[in-house]
């Protein structure tokens, strides 16, 4: 069974999570992977050693931060941060609501999912019998962009779906890029300047990275 862990607050899920932040944690997230191997998670704004730094607050760069929560930033500037971290710098992310939830979230293993990935990560979790997906949302507010995410991405496992999954399934049946593209989570996007990376988290299955959450490390590390 796939079900929905949509209590916003009460982040107690299956023993297998696919956590869900479309605009932008998870995407952001995975394109790391992509081609580091791991990215600590934290809520501080602080910076406590030399690493490198991303983060952002209500979708804003926090100052004096390396990069902002932005996956096409990362791709721009992927030589610097791949030589910075195999010279032994750790990769530090903190964003409004993907790393809250991840710091919050109670389930035995975790995975980062996304529309970028989504095939893939189904494909990570497919010998598992009870899996939920987490949408992040905003600020505990409901964000469709999300919602959408845990469709596509439920769309590619063979499972028996809850209610919530099932409407989300309807949705990726018709026209989901656009309710994204006009969400409010992207137009908060658009307003600050970063338009391209509600476009680059619209492109399904482009990432083939996969990660999985370690609590007690906090971090990801690259599951496949």
């Amino acid at each position: 069974m796939i079900t929905l862990c949509n209590k916003f607050a009460d982040y107690k899920c299956n023993d297998v999570a696919i956590v869900v932040d479309v605009l932008r944690a998870s995407t952001t997230i995975t394109t790391l992977l992509s081609f580091i191997d791991e990215v600590y998670i934290t809520t501080s704004t602080s910076k406590k050693e030399e690493a490198i730094y991303i983060g952002e607050r209500k979708g804003k760069k926090i100052e004096n931060f390396d990069f902002g929560n932005s996956p096409t930033e990362i791709l721009a500037n992927k030589d610097v941060i791949k030589e910075r971290y195999e010279n032994g710098e750790k990769v530090i992310l903190t964003t409004t609501n993907g790393t809250r939830v991840l710091k919050n979230l109670e389930a035995e293993q975790i995975f980062i999912g996304a529309i970028v990935n989504a095939k893939f990560v189904a494909e990570a979790v497919k010998d598992f019998e009870d899996i939920s997906l987490v949408p992040c949302h905003r600020e505990n507010n409901f964000a469709i962009d999300d919602f959408i995410g845990c469709g596509v991405i439920a769309k590619y496992i063979d499972r028996e779906f809850d209610e919530f999954i099932k409407a989300a399934l309807e949705l990726t049946k018709h026209d989901w890029m656009s309710l994204i593209l006009n969400s409010s989570s992207a137009k908060n996007l658009k307003n600050l300047g970063y338009e391209k990376d509600v476009v680059f988290a619209l492109l399904e299955n482009s990432i083939d990275a996969v990660g999985i959450y370690d609590k007690e490390e906090s971090k990801v590390v690259r599951f496949k």
